[in-house]
C-alpha cells in the first residue's frame, strides 16, 4: 500500500514538473513569436497564469521566477549581447501576477456561472495590470540606473524614449506607455490561459476517469 502511495506521488510529482517545463517553454516561443511579429504586447505568461490555474501557486512562482533570467540569455543570444542581469529582474512582475490570479482563483468560486467566469477573469486582468505596470515602472526608475542604458528589448521601450524626451519625468515615462499595452496584453493573455486551463482539465479528467476505470 506504501509502495503504491509512493509510486503515485512520484508520478504526480514528474507530472507536474513536466507541465511546469512545458508551460516554461510554451511561454518563450509565444513571446518570441510576439517579438518576431512586431506585437506591441508580451504574450508572456499565458502558460504560467494557466498553469497557476491548474496546479496553484507554487507552480506557477517558479515557472515566472525563471522565465525572465532564461528569456533574457535566448534573447541576448540572438543579438549578440552580453547577459543583461536588469532583465531578469522582471521576472518579480511575473511573481505579482501570480500571486494575484492564485488569490482570486484559489476557491475557483468564479466559476459558478459564465458571467461570473468572465466577470472575475476580467478583474483579474485589471488586478495584474496594475500591478506589472506599477512594478515595472517602478524597476525601470529607481533599480535600472544601476544597472546602466536599457537592453531594448521590451516593446514598451521606445515609447518611454519619447516620453522622456518630453520631460515627463522618469517614471511617468516608463508608466504612461505600458498602460495601454500591459492591459490589452493582461487581457489576452488571462482569457487565453483560462480556456488551456480548461482544456488541461478536461484532459486529465478524462484520463484519469479512463485509468479508473481500466483499474
Amino acid at each position: 500500500m506504501n509502495k503504491e502511495i509512493t509510486k503515485s506521488n512520484s508520478t504526480k510529482i514528474f507530472r507536474l514538473f513536466f507541465i511546469s517545463l512545458a508551460a516554461l517553454l510554451l511561454n518563450i516561443i509565444t513571446a518570441l513569436l510576439a517579438l518576431k511579429l512586431n506585437l506591441i504586447i508580451f504574450l508572456d505568461t499565458v502558460f504560467t497564469v494557466a498553469l497557476t490555474f491548474y496546479a496553484g501557486l507554487i507552480p506557477g512562482l517558479l515557472a515566472a521566477l525563471f522565465y525572465n533570467p532564461i528569456m533574457t540569455e535566448i534573447l541576448c543570444l540572438i543579438h549578440g549581447k552580453s547577459f543583461f542581469i536588469y532583465d531578469g529582474l522582471y521576472c518579480i512582475c511575473g511573481m505579482l501576477i501570480v500571486l494575484i490570479t492564485w488569490a482570486f482563483n484559489r476557491k475557483r468560486i468564479f466559476e459558478e456561472s459564465r458571467t461570473i467566469t468572465i466577470f472575475y477573469l476580467i478583474i483579474i486582468s485589471f488586478a495584474t495590470a496594475i500591478a506589472s505596470c506599477l512594478c515595472a515602472s517602478l524597476l525601470d526608475t529607481f533599480v535600472r540606473p544601476l544597472f546602466g542604458p536599457a537592453s531594448g528589448f521590451g516593446p514598451t521601450d521606445t515609447f518611454s524614449y519619447s516620453f522622456t524626451s518630453l520631460n515627463f519625468g522618469d517614471f511617468l515615462a516608463y508608466l504612461l506607455p505600458r498602460i495601454p499595452l500591459t492591459f490589452l496584453d493582461r487581457l489576452i493573455s488571462t482569457f487565453a490561459a483560462y480556456s488551456i486551463y480548461k482544456l488541461m482539465y478536461k484532459f486529465t479528467a478524462k484520463k484519469e476517469l479512463s485509468a479508473r476505470l481500466e483499474s
